[in-house]
């Protein structure tokens, strides 16, 4: 199965550095994920750190591939079975609209905390897990990738146009 991390067109440091930890990675590739594709936007310097921490000779991770940005994440989004997103609404809806396993991460440093309440709202009608850099510790975001196996999404509703 192949999981996707995308931080949208800033950086997320947090996010990248949680996801690139060892047991984040090792819960992933229990859970079944062969493949993890990170979308690291400005953050490419703690992707290329935490890349260089990561014993190359353990079986027990992910294939790991990253780039910067592309013009449309649809396909890899298409591709993946899990959304690890930043809380953008785009990429929300984009994720939810394919009617992924999404957990999204608010990135609480960004002015008036929009985002919260978007992914707030979203986690309370059962669309996806929400979770913030504050309470994303390694071991919560174990927790939550394990917590995916019993955990049922309502799918979104599609767009009516």
């Amino acid at each position: 199965m192949r999981s996707l991390v995308t931080v949208g067109s800033t950086g997320f440091d947090d996010l990248i550095s949680s996801i690139l930890d060892g047991k984040v990675l090792s819960t992933l590739y229990e859970l079944g994920y062969d493949h993890l594709t990170i979308q690291y936007g400005s953050s490419k310097a703690i992707y290329d750190d935490r890349l260089e921490r990561i014993s190359t000779t353990s079986s027990r991770t992910p294939v790991i591939e990253g780039y910067n940005y592309k013009p449309d994440l649809n396909r890899d989004m298409m591709e993946s079975d899990l959304i690890i997103s930043h809380a953008g609404s785009g990429s929300i809806l984009e994720s939810l609209r394919l009617h992924k396993q999404l957990i999204v991460v608010v990135n609480e440093k960004l002015l008036d905390n929009h985002q919260d309440e978007l992914a707030c709202a979203l986690e309370c009608k059962g669309y996806l897990f929400r979770s913030t850099c504050r309470e994303l510790s390694f071991r919560q975001l174990s927790d939550t990738l394990n917590a995916l196996k019993n955990k049922y999404f309502i799918p979104f509703p599609d767009q009516d146009t």
